[in-house]
């Protein structure tokens, strides 16, 4: 029996009730490479964000059969992020543990090798104390990229990751 991540039932999404996805059945084995191709407009990234719980379904439904939304890592395609806000690089990438630390939990010895492990893997060593008003638009995509690895979630969705970079 196929090992089934997420299924789609006669799904509908869109904005202010005008759809992009229309009518959308079918459903995304566990471990498997899928990509979404289309043109301009064809509604991947408004795919993208139903399938992360960032955008509600017009109709039908997404299901994850074997996982729950904050088994998702999301990269969007331009992240809304305020460059203003006084925060460094490994804090950031450290949200990636949101999930596992909640709002109070501390950052274990492991977890802080794995946030710098992440950031060497993007390239982004000796980056971990700079403020990310400082970043170019590549290094801030590569950092999301670093905070998206320490996840290690069950559906990685990532939308145009290389933007930018």
């Amino acid at each position: 029996m196929t090992d089934i991540a997420i299924r789609f039932s006669d799904l509908t999404l869109g904005y202010d009730r005008h759809p992009a996805v229309h009518h959308l059945d079918g459903e995304v084995e566990s471990g498997v490479l899928l990509a979404v191709c289309g043109p301009n407009g064809a509604g991947k990234s408004t795919l993208l964000k139903g399938i992360a719980g960032t955008l509600a379904p017009l109709a039908g439904s997404i299901a994850l059969p074997r996982s729950k939304s904050r088994d998702i890592a999301y990269l969007p395609q331009a992240a809304d992020i305020d460059k203003s806000f006084p925060i460094g690089v490994f804090d950031v990438v450290a949200m990636g543990l949101w999930n596992r630390c909640g709002p109070f939990g501390g950052i274990s010895r492991s977890e802080t090798a794995k946030i710098r492990a992440a950031i060497a893997e993007v390239g982004l060593a000796g980056f971990e104390a700079r403020a990310i008003a400082t970043l170019s638009g590549g290094q801030l995509q590569r950092m999301l990229f670093a905070r998206l690895l320490v996840q290690d979630a069950a559906i990685i969705l990532l939308d145009e990751p290389f933007t930018a970079i």
